[in-house]
């Protein structure tokens, strides 16, 4: 274990600073050409993949983001040092001043790190690569490099977290992390793309108890789910940028203001991607039956997790529904998101839409899982959906398996999250939905998840303050924030409505667990 990962004392916030490479440019020369350093970016160019220290300028900003797991004014705190595509390393101020590039993953599938990742094999695959073309872009999301490149980085990622936590590295058997990809030019005008892990989840299991009304516990901590409520985490801190008063941490921060509406937009250089080793539970990959008459899939019905089993909607006991944790499926809720987008309904007082563009789903991927998404809930939505609102079909890729060949039950209630930002990752127990003891972060009461409902509706306040949205502060619960958000709640609607036309069953809300206040 080197100094460079050296525990630091809880209960304190922590502090970062940049530190440039004590290395020569020349030494890098017979490395592999993409950076797999702590929180570092990988950038893409036209020719060759490239450590990126000189694409952006983002403002030198420091920002907190209190993470108390019960929504109070916490014991510890964030610093985010300038925005998620800054090329400096981020280290805590206590570790050591030497630097240390990560080695590249080997990765099931890849020949080596050099031949799959080389900038030859780029330039093979888009070689006039324009990144205003989206016809261009397309064809990149389709490239090997691509989803290769997304699966090492978010294997790497997760290994890097898990350092200092060796005891709970057997959780990225199911482990998924979004990306986020920025299109860049160099000094000579050459297109890049700056790769950046910005949300990190592992899990394979629910909370098997009672609802919880206090929104203190996480009731879902499947993979997908755990690392897009990660995702709103780094979100709200980006927000938390942009509203400050420093010129230099808006310009930063992935939002920018649109001309067509108050709410923020994500910048139009910057994409969404999506990867998981696992392929997502539900009605694709459990359920599958296509129609001989039509060629189309139909009987799908909508799946809940309940009591640890996965059961069609139209078998779900009322009594098991009406008192115990029951969750959609992630495959349905993949499905749900080309529609209303990731972002969710309190975020939507704030910014557009965000849709995922990519999906690279680790090992052997079910085609149906690509069909039935794309196409479950029909065409159409045009003339439907409200500005902003469209249905973007996510573009699934088959990548490499990266996790432990075996895996271990003794994991199997174990869920980590993670986003930018953060010092460490958090550990679950998801048949609980609570902190375990023996995590590296422990931020709320009651051993309560920065990514309890109540810590998102924390931060939610937070920015609604620093945006001077005061109408919102006034809303007394966190359900009717949910329902405040109009716009959002009539799309969540269209896309049940076309769920219960498709004879999939009905998508059940409960909204009891959301009328906490803060």
């Amino acid at each position: 274990m080197t100094d460079h990962y050296k525990f630091k004392s809880r209960g304190v916030a922590a502090t970062f600073r940049s530190l440039k490479p004590a290395v020569e440019s020349d030494s890098l020369h017979h490395r592999p050409k993409v950076l797999l350093a702590r929180d570092a970016a990988a950038v893409v160019t036209g020719s060759s993949t490239e450590p990126s220290n000189d694409a952006l300028a983002p403002g030198d900003v420091d920002h907190k983001l209190w993470e108390s797991g019960d929504g109070s004014n916490g014991t510890s705190s964030i610093l985010i040092r300038k925005g998620p595509f800054d090329s400096d390393d981020v280290i805590l101020e206590n570790e050591e001043e030497d630097f240390e590039e990560a080695s590249i993953p080997s990765i099931c599938g890849m020949s080596s790190p050099e031949s799959a990742l080389s900038g030859v094999f780029l330039m093979d695959q888009i070689k006039d690569f324009k990144p205003i073309d989206e016809s261009s872009n397309a064809e990149v999301w389709q490239t090997e490099w691509h989803k290769n490149q997304i699966a090492a980085l978010s294997s790497d990622q997760f290994d890097v977290l898990l350092r200092m936590c060796p005891e709970f590295s057997g959780c990225k058997s199911h482990m998924a992390a979004f990306v986020l990809i920025k299109d860049v030019l160099d000094a000579a005008g050459r297109p890049w793309k700056q790769y950046k892990v910005v949300a990190v989840g592992a899990g394979r299991s629910c909370c098997s108890g009672w609802l919880c009304y206090s929104g203190m516990m996480v009731h879902d901590c499947h993979a997908i789910i755990i690392a897009r409520r990660a995702l709103l985490r780094f979100l709200y801190k980006q927000l938390l940028l942009f509203f400050e008063d420093d010129p230099k941490a808006k310009e930063s921060c992935v939002f920018e203001s649109s001309a067509d509406s108050h709410l923020l937009q994500l910048k139009p250089t910057i994409s969404l991607h999506l990867y998981t080793n696992q392929c997502p539970e539900g009605a694709p990959k459990n359920f599958c039956f296509k129609s001989s008459a039509n060629n189309r899939w139909s009987n799908l019905k909508l799946q809940y997790h309940a009591k640890g089993e996965l059961i069609p909607g139209p078998y779900l006991d009322l009594g098991l529904w009406g008192a115990n944790v029951c969750c959609i499926s992630g495959s349905d809720k993949l499905c749900s998101w080309t529609i209303t987008g990731v972002q969710g309904a309190l975020l939507s007082h704030f910014v557009q839409p965000l849709y995922i563009t990519t999906m690279v789903v680790g090992g052997q991927i079910f085609q149906e899982v690509s069909d039935i998404t794309s196409s479950r809930l029909g065409d159409g939505w045009e003339g439907v959906l409200p500005p902003f609102y469209k249905k973007q079909d996510i573009i699934f890729l088959s990548g490499d398996y990266v996790g432990p060949a075996a895996t271990s039950q003794t994991d199997d209630n174990l869920s980590i999250n993670w986003c930018l930002g953060d010092e460490d990752v958090e550990v679950l127990d998801s048949s609980k939905g609570v902190i375990v003891e023996g995590s590296p972060s422990v931020s709320g009461s009651s051993f309560s998840s920065r990514l309890c409902k109540r810590a998102l509706y924390s931060y939610f306040r937070k920015v609604a303050r620093l945006g001077g949205h005061d109408y919102l502060m006034e809303l007394p619960t966190y359900h009717s924030v949910k329902v405040e958000a109009a716009v959002h709640q009539s799309v969540k609607d269209l896309v049940k409505q076309r769920f219960l036309s498709n004879h999939a069953g009905p998508w059940k809300s409960k909204v009891l667990v959301d009328c906490f206040s803060a």
